[in-house]
């Protein structure tokens, strides 16, 4: 036997109460938009109770105020309504939480502030729209014909649809939510990322400005920068606001204190302010959201002023807020960076204007910083080598040391372009815990050369001084011993003896007192008319006894060359030119000596056949205790300073010397002076 289950009376109206619910469920899902889930919703609960109108009401909490968010069978002022809380039907179960069955006619003065409708309520339900936490909103049906009243079970069907829509608008608040912070997130990320691209504190200020103004969506506002300990206030940049009241603005000694705050600041009534009321007319009735950018100790590092619509939402304070405090570390980054590299110009500055070569070098030796000295001396151009590596850029011994890891001085010697020779103290040490490294090379070469001629002078003036008293000291004990039993021509030959040597002497003792007169001050000239042909005359006379076996040849004009001049001093300097030359030219050769008139003085030449000189000496010998060859020096005495006495003679007349050489033929000594010499500290 066969079972048949018979469908109950109440199964066709359970089948409908699932696929209302079911539609409303689906409406909930498939529609992001509260409108038109709600809607389909609504329709579904009406159709379900057998309503004839319905709507669904969602809470302002901040009015504390409930507006229709979707309804059928309203008319137009209805749909525009706004209940209330505690009002009429709807807002006393928004109040209460408790939902209402009115299965007959309203009861209407049971509600404070019902409004009378246009047509007859025969039953109402009113349900309300509940979270976990709070209330949101209210649905409600009416039926406005007459029928069966409603139940229970109606009450109960369109609570699942009040919470189905609670749920939709929960969802859909969510959604939006998101959706918005997606946008503020993007927003931030880009403002974010540009601000990321420069350290320029102008172009930072800029940027900042500009995507504050994006967020704020709004045309007009500023950005001032403050230095350090709060000193150096800069209006960086401005939009849609008049510069000279901007400049107002911050000129007033109120503008610091109103902005030294870590707190975000909207200015509502700008004309009524001490601060900002300059900028009142420019901002047409909006508020002025001043924001603060706090940098390191909640220290603002500069202020952000953004005109924003009166009653600015939370919304857009917080996102304001989020983006100050990525503009902030920006601009304290960028600050930053202009001390570090203003700091970094001064350092450039000082550096580049010592005369020390001075480079400095990365941690992968790559040039850093090169001085204008540096650049001379290596030939090495800044503007293409900063950045490169050292590698084939310096002399060799100093890229080694420069390569190392240790501190180390040394010196070394390099050659220039030229083939003349440089010697370098070279200091390289480590610059920063990086491993950067920093070189300074002093320039010794001078120092060695006066060192070596120290020693020079120091060998020749022993040799010098030893030879002459040598002879002195042997004849004075001679003479003291026997001079009574020598003969007469050799107590005469000591006597010439020691008279000769103590001129030898006398002679050198002037050079050098001379040469301690010219470098400690200039000499006075003793000025007067003397004939240069005398002159010279008088001088081969004197080395002429000195020298019996060599030969003098003098051609002179045939007149007398007076010049006005210094006697003693023109003697010097030919009487040195000339025992040069007798002293290193070969002996059996003649020293020719040619005077000769000039437009504007005289000219003396001294012409010798002797070994000549090499051109790149020429320089050299006119330095004091200067020797092209010891082995003569010593040979035919001499302290290396004749020639600078006379060079530096001839110059303090107004005139000078010049050499023509040629190795193996001879040189020739030429000294010019001029007709009237002139005292500078006489003022002759």
């Amino acid at each position: 036997m066969r079972l048949v289950r018979r469908p109950s009376q109440d199964e066709p109206q359970r089948v409908d109460e699932l696929e209302a619910l079911l539609a409303a469920a689906r409406a909930a899902a498939e529609h992001p938009e509260p409108g038109q889930a709600l809607e389909t919703i609504l329709d579904a609960a009406i159709r379900l109770v057998g309503a004839d109108e319905g709507s669904v009401q969602l809470l302002d909490r901040a009015t504390r105020t409930l507006s229709v968010m979707a309804c059928r069978g309203l008319g137009s002022v209805a749909r525009r309504q706004v209940v209330a809380l505690g009002q009429g039907i709807s807002g006393t179960v928004a109040v209460t939480g408790q939902a209402l069955l009115l299965p007959s006619a309203v009861d209407v003065d049971r509600f404070v502030g019902y409004v009378p409708k246009d047509r007859p309520i025969y039953g109402a339900l009113c349900v309300p729209l509940r979270t976990r936490e709070e209330i949101i909103g209210v649905l409600s049906v009416n039926r406005t014909t007459s029928g069966p009243p409603f139940s229970d079970r109606d009450l109960r069907l369109v609570t699942l649809f009040a919470e189905t829509a609670a749920h939709t608008i929960v969802n859909s608040q969510l959604l939006a939510e998101s959706r918005r912070h997606a946008v503020e997130l993007e927003l931030l990320r880009g403002a974010t990322l540009r601000l990321g691209t420069t350290l320029e504190v102008d172009q930072v200020a800029e940027i900042t400005l500009s995507e504050a103004l994006s967020i704020a969506g709004s045309d007009a506002g500023f950005i001032c920068v403050i230095g350090p300990e709060g000193h150096d206030l800069e209006l960086a940049r401005f939009s849609g606001l008049p510069g000279d009241a901007l400049h107002h603005v911050l000129a007033n000694p109120a503008f610091r204190r109103a902005t030294a705050t870590a707190e975000m600041r909207v200015v509502t009534d700008l004309i009524s302010d001490t601060v900002f009321e300059p900028l009142a007319a420019a901002l047409s009735g909006r508020s002025l959201a001043v924001v603060p950018l706090l940098a390191a100790e909640s220290r603002p590092s500069a202020v952000l002023g953004v005109a924003v619509p009166n009653g600015v939402p939370a919304e857009l304070r917080r996102l304001l807020w989020t983006y100050a405090s990525q503009a902030a570390l920006a601009i304290a980054n960028a600050l930053l960076h202009r001390r570090v590299a203003s700091r970094e110009e001064k350092l450039d500055t000082m550096v580049s204007a010592i005369d020390l070569p001075i480079i400095l070098l990365d941690e992968a030796r790559c040039f850093r910083s090169i001085n204008r000295a540096a650049a001379s001396a290596f030939r090495i151009a800044p503007e293409f080598e900063m950045g490169q590596h050292i590698a084939g850029k310096l002399p060799g011994e100093i890229e080694g040391i420069a390569l190392r890891d240790d501190d180390v001085t040394a010196e070394v010697v390099v050659f220039d372009p030229t083939g003349s020779e440089h010697v370098y103290r070279v200091t390289a040490a480590t610059a920063d815990a990086d491993g950067a490294r920093a070189l300074v090379l002093a320039d010794i070469t001078d120092q060695r050369d006066l060192d070596r001629k120290k020693s020079d002078f120091l060998a020749v003036i022993g040799h010098e001084l030893r030879t002459p008293l040598t002879s002195i000291k042997g004849y004075a004990w001679t003479l003291a011993r026997h001079g009574a039993k020598l003969p007469a021509t050799q107590r005469q030959e000591a006597i010439d003896s020691i008279l000769t040597q103590s001129q030898r002497l006398e002679r050198l003792i002037e050079d050098l007192l001379y040469i301690s007169q010219v470098e400690s001050s200039r000499p006075p000239l003793h000025l007067g008319w003397d004939d240069v042909v005398a002159v010279c005359n008088n001088v081969i006379g004197e080395l002429g006894s000195r020298h019996e076996d060599r030969m003098v040849l003098l051609d002179r004009p045939g007149t007398d060359l007076p010049i006005y001049t210094d006697r003693v001093k023109v003697e010097q300097i030919v009487w040195h030119l000339m025992d040069n030359a007798l002293k290193y030219s070969e002996p059996d050769t003649d020293v020719r000596v040619r005077i000769s008139a000039e437009p504007d003085g005289v000219r003396v030449a001294i012409t010798d056949i002797g070994p000549g000189i090499y051109t790149k000496d020429i320089e050299r010998i006119f330095e004091p205790f200067t020797q092209l060859d010891p082995s003569s020096t010593r040979r035919h005495g001499g302290t290396g300073t004749g020639l600078y006495v006379a060079k530096t003679l001839a110059e303090m007349l107004g005139g000078g010397i010049e050499v023509e050489s040629v190795l193996g033929k001879g040189s020739t000594f030429t000294v010019r002076l001029p007709r009237k010499s002139g005292d500078p500290q006489t003022g002759s």
